[in-house]
């Protein structure tokens, strides 16, 4: 009898359960033609077929067929229906299949030398670095390398006998043993050596010799040097660092932050420039804006110091910073023009009362002409 017969005959069964229990084993009730074809809950199929294709409860080919076929009906993607395809070979591969992938591993291969050899040459990096080195950040006195902590010979120094019983321990003179060992330690310790200069590093870096790659690559670490010295407020050695890595590769990040180091020092000037060659390459930056006015405040210009500020403003009328400091040169401007004001009255007054003078003066003479005196 074929699987067909079979289900339409269970077909007339109306007293078939179809209860799903999705918690326990699958009971070999529900392995069977008319259970299968009534049950329309995709999983549980799922879970009647792994059974069926274990062998557990026994090998149904037809059954494990019809099953797929249903399921395959109920939905064609489930995953109990995939398949594994074994491993693709070059026989199992087309001629041009495999030229492809041959010509793909070697280019993976040439670009894995290439890294490889660019790696290898930033060793040079080391050198560059390992010159001037500075001595550790926030450090004031070292130690010379020639001189060791401890004395040859004495690095274990024989220690007191310790009192033994209660007697001795009450003649033990605490006091003069505390004088003792401040004398030891004043002794040993060598004396420090102040480092009285700041270090110095040299502003610019030959990076003649480097690749592109390479430049950017080392612009990018002086310019975290940099950064790092100014998180530090070691704002000299971060001039020092960002002007290693301008000299390397001039970049707007660069610029702006030895201008913002530069401010720091009170370095106004300096700090101009850089915040000028940064509005060149891109003349709206709001940080180049910002600091210009801040240095333009610091030198008297606090006209162009606001005019600044507003460009900040339309660009960003939330900026706290721009407002504030706007308030404080609208502030300074007021404060300049009334001494401008009473400056120009005085100069008038003046003025005036030289010609009343000299008119007095001439019609004086005039009298006097008339009269035939001598003036």
């Amino acid at each position: 009898m074929s699987a067909t017969a079979v289900s339409s005959l269970l077909k007339q069964d109306n007293t078939f359960s179809t209860t799903v229990d999705y918690h326990g084993k699958v009971p070999v009730e529900h392995l069977d033609y008319g259970y299968i074809e009534k049950c329309t809950d995709v999983k549980y199929l799922e879970k009647i077929l792994t059974v069926l294709r274990s062998g557990d409860e026994g090998i149904y080919p037809q059954l494990i067929q019809f099953c797929e076929s249903h399921l395959e009906r109920l939905d064609p993607r489930s995953r109990a229906l995939r398949k594994d395809n074994p491993v693709a070979t070059a026989a199992s591969l087309s001629t041009d299949e495999w030229s492809q992938i041959i010509d793909e591993m070697k280019m993976w291969k040439e670009e894995t030398k290439e890294i490889e050899t660019s790696l290898k040459r930033q060793l040079m990096f080391h050198d560059m670095e390992n010159e001037n080195m500075p001595p550790v950040r926030g450090s004031n006195c070292s130690v010379p390398l020639t001189q060791n902590s401890v004395p040859k010979g004495k690095k274990h120094p024989s220690k007191s006998a310790l009192p033994r019983d209660y007697r001795e321990w009450d003649k033990f003179d605490v006091d003069k043993e505390c004088e003792r060992i401040d004398e030891n330690v004043a002794k040993k310790d060598p004396p420090a050596l102040i480092n009285s200069g700041h270090p110095k590093i040299k502003p610019k870096v030959d990076a003649t010799s480097l690749t592109d790659q390479e430049k950017h690559l080392l612009a990018n670490r002086e310019k975290d040097k940099g950064n790092e010295a100014f998180r530090a407020n070691d704002y000299e050695e971060a001039v020092s660092y960002y002007s290693r890595s301008l000299s390397i590769i001039p970049t707007v990040v660069a610029y702006n932050n030895r201008a913002q180091a530069e401010i720091k020092l009170q370095h106004w000037h300096n700090a101009m420039k850089d915040c000028q060659r940064v509005l060149e390459l891109e003349p709206d930056n709001i940080k180049a804006l910002l600091r210009r006015a801040t240095v333009q405040k610091h030198l008297g210009n606090f006209q162009m110091a606001a005019d600044d500020l507003r460009i900040v403003l339309r660009e960003e009328p939330q900026n706290v910073t721009a407002t504030k400091l706007l308030i404080e040169i609208d502030k300074k401007i007021r404060e300049c023009q009334p001494e401008q004001i009473g400056k120009g009255k005085k100069i008038l007054i003046q003025d005036v009362e030289e010609e009343e003078d000299v008119n007095s003066n001439d019609v004086i003479k005039m009298k006097a002409k008339q009269k035939g005196e001598f003036v």
